[in-house]
């Protein structure tokens, strides 16, 4: 009798357990945190398919489909637009790229819109239904003021997160005017994100204080935008942003249009409480310096993007820049010569609360013989003492006899060594060479030799668990690389760096399989990339 008892109870726990897994499952099946996870991973099809199941399933998976999906408008009848757009779910429609010029990518990405300066029928006829849903709406190379303009002035759009502008620079200066009185644009209280791009071939006044104006309403009409992209030749108020938060300015002059510092300084000055980020960008060669002087209390990451043309003065210190932790600098590319000790001539004052340094000379002549650039690289460590996470990218214009450089270059190494770093991505480039190519037999190792002086002068450095090396070249002619015995002691030297990539060299298949042998019989955790 007792063993009928025991046996009921097993299979009434084991309905139990299977009640509770099927339920569990169900639950599973059914919570749309869950279902939106898995419908995000999924792709277009199997997406589409997955939404037949259920009402929620359908609900819940318009979202992730409406981000990978395409609907191509184009213009055509009243008639066919209704006939196109009735089997259409607005819902799905949350993501909108529209296209004002025939253009399609190598790869067929997208077309949206096509050669037209109005926007198209069927797009406009379905436009109340889809308004209060739409989060992304990107207007690419813009050649006529008016279809932006009713956009903004005509619909709500209370949704809209992220909107990106793109101005055509062939055509614009022929778009028709807009009215002298412009609409007031209707409020866009959720907008996070807004980018402009107006290309610099646009050289019409006109056009630019048109699209000037354009920009500042939707300005206006965003208290909450928190990042703002502005690449173009004009200036706004960013007194109406406060709650912006980065902001990336690039100025991109041309013609008549050059760069004022007052109107500049107005722009900053009217976005200096809120924001944590700014990018400063200068596209064009300049003889003249930029001087800029500011304060930002809540500034965290500066970047300039023309170290040789923004000058900030002793703007870089702890008392302007109190909570700066991220700077980064770079230099114009364009072939004149300049060193890393030009970069830093212009700052004077320390900054001992920047920790992540991003430091990048796209044309570097090194001076051979003076060690400038070893004197500059202490420099830098005395200025920013703190940094603890290290981008070093130095493009290198290489002459013959240039091995006579390896000496400061492994000086500048060993002097960024003196930083406690805990990261870095350290990145070497040999831009060809503007003399004769090396290819006598005296510089067949000079690949090699400089990859030896490299990993030397890194031989100590804190954080090499975490620091990643690249060497690579654009020479038409590569060079040879060749595992010589003192390339295996240098990289036993950093026998902790995370990862070695070489690219643009030859290296025969042997060359490799002993490299990738060495590492492996050393026990050196080291990924190797190589890409001839």
């Amino acid at each position: 009798m007792q063993a009928e008892i025991d046996h009921a109870t097993t299979q009434l726990e084991n309905l139990d357990l299977v009640a509770d897994v099927d339920n569990v499952a169900m639950k599973a099946l059914l919570n749309p945190l869950i279902l939106q996870k898995v419908f995000c991973s999924l792709d277009t099809k199997t997406l589409k398919s997955a939404r037949l199941v259920c009402t929620l399933w359908a609900d819940v998976g318009a979202a992730p489909l409406g981000k990978q999906g395409r609907h191509v408008f184009r213009t055509r009848s009243d008639l066919e637009s209704n006939k196109a757009m009735a089997s259409l779910n607005p819902e799905l429609l949350k993501n909108v790229k529209i296209l004002f010029e025939g253009y399609k990518t190598c790869n067929c990405v997208y077309i949206i819109c096509w050669c037209t300066p109005t926007l198209p029928l069927d797009f406009v006829w379905i436009l109340p239904q889809i308004s209060d849903k739409l989060e992304t709406l990107e207007v690419f190379y813009v050649t006529a003021f008016e279809p932006i303009r009713e956009l903004w002035s005509s619909y709500n759009f209370p949704h809209l997160a992220r909107i990106r502008i793109l101005a055509d620079r062939e055509y614009l200066d022929e778009a028709e005017p807009m009215l002298k009185e412009m609409a007031e644009f209707r409020p866009l209280p959720n907008l996070k994100v807004f980018s402009l791009r107006m290309f610099s071939g646009c050289r019409n006044p006109s056009s630019r204080a048109q699209m000037s104006t354009i920009c500042q309403n939707l300005i206006n009409s965003s208290p909450n935008l928190e990042e703002f992209e502005l690449h173009s030749t004009f200036y706004v108020d960013l007194t109406a942003c406060g709650k912006l938060k980065k902001f990336t300015f690039n100025y991109d002059p041309t013609g008549s249009f050059e760069f004022e510092i007052s109107e500049t300084t107005k722009m900053l000055e009217s976005g200096r409480t809120s924001l944590e980020s700014l990018i400063l960008n200068y596209t064009m060669e300049n003889d003249d310096s930029i001087e800029l002087n500011f304060y930002f209390p809540n500034l965290t990451h500066l970047q300039t993007n023309a170290a040789d043309v923004y000058v900030l003065k002793d703007s870089v210190n702890t008392t302007n820049l109190p909570k700066l932790t991220h700077f980064s600098m770079s230099t114009i590319d364009y072939p004149f010569q300049f060193e890393i000790s030009g970069m830093l001539s212009r700052y004077h004052l320390r900054h001992v609360g920047i920790t992540s340094l991003d430091i990048c000379c796209k044309n570097h002549f090194p001076r051979i013989g003076n060690n400038e650039d070893g004197e500059a690289a202490r420099r830098l460590v005395d200025l920013f003492p703190s940094v603890k996470e290290l981008k070093f990218n130095l493009k290198i214009v290489v002459f013959r006899d240039y091995d006579q450089y390896f000496f400061d270059l492994m000086e500048i190494m060993r002097s960024f060594g003196e930083w406690e770093l805990s990261r870095g991505e350290v990145d070497f480039h040999l831009k060809a060479c503007q003399g004769p190519e090396i290819n006598d037999h005296h510089e067949r190792d000079f690949v090699s030799l400089f990859i030896i002086a490299v990993l030397r002068g890194m031989t100590g450095w804190t954080g090499l668990a975490n620091t990643s090396l690249k060497f690579s070249t654009d020479w038409r002619r590569p060079a040879e690389f060749r595992l010589l015995d003192e390339v295996r002691d240098a990289i036993l030297s950093c026998r902790t760096i995370r990862s070695l990539a070489i690219s643009g060299l030859l290296m025969d298949a042997e060359t490799k399989n002993n490299l990738e042998t060495f590492i492996r019989e050393q026990n050196l955790p080291i990924i190797t990339r190589f890409n001839n």
